[in-house]
């Protein structure tokens, strides 16, 4: 596979029975989500008005990777909208198990903070990550996020394993100057 061949793009409502099911499939295989699979209850109808209300916003979006039509990766985030930190937003990101170490995530994530870059107001972008997620973590910090606090043993596995979630940050462009983020 060349990444050439992965097209990313906004999910629009057509997408919403197609996302459902990649998302199911993701919250099945994938241990490092805070969601567990009987948790997700979003039907496809519902997903629909999802996706409206993203592509409605001017300060969110769900990104799709799409090979042959497919989704095999996602990210969304979300933005509070009130005054004091309509310019930090946080997102989440998953991949097809089948498609995971090869640059899908760094693509989305690219294309992520390039929505960043050209938002009028966005700034900072915060995300969540498990400890024991070291490719999370490694491709993250790759991309220039810093770590900016742990929540102490906040994750607590089926096994009953517990886990620090990381909190993780990226001033994309640096639109604010150093002292600014004080």
């Amino acid at each position: 596979m060349t990444l050439k061949s992965i097209k990313i793009r906004e999910a629009i409502p057509k997408d919403a029975k197609a996302l459902n099911a990649y998302v199911q499939m993701v919250f099945n295989t994938s241990k490092h989500l805070i969601t567990s699979p009987d948790e997700f209850r979003l039907t496809p109808w519902k997903q629909r008005f999802w996706i409206a209300r993203k592509l409605n916003s001017k300060s969110e979006t769900c990104l799709l990777a799409c090979k042959n039509g497919d989704i095999i990766g996602m990210l969304d985030n979300w933005t509070d909208r009130r005054a004091r930190v309509r310019h930090v937003t946080t997102f989440a990101m998953s991949v097809h198990p089948e498609m995971r170490g090869q640059g899908v995530a760094k693509r989305l994530l690219s294309d992520f903070i390039g929505f960043v870059n050209e938002h009028p107001t966005l700034q900072k972008i915060e995300l969540h990550v498990h400890a024991d997620n070291k490719a999370a973590i490694g491709l993250y910090e790759g991309m220039g996020f810093t770590r900016e606090g742990i929540r102490e043993r906040s994750i607590r596995y089926q096994d009953g394993r517990v886990v620090d979630d990381i909190l993780m940050a990226l001033w994309p462009d640096d639109k604010t100057s150093e002292r600014n983020r004080t």
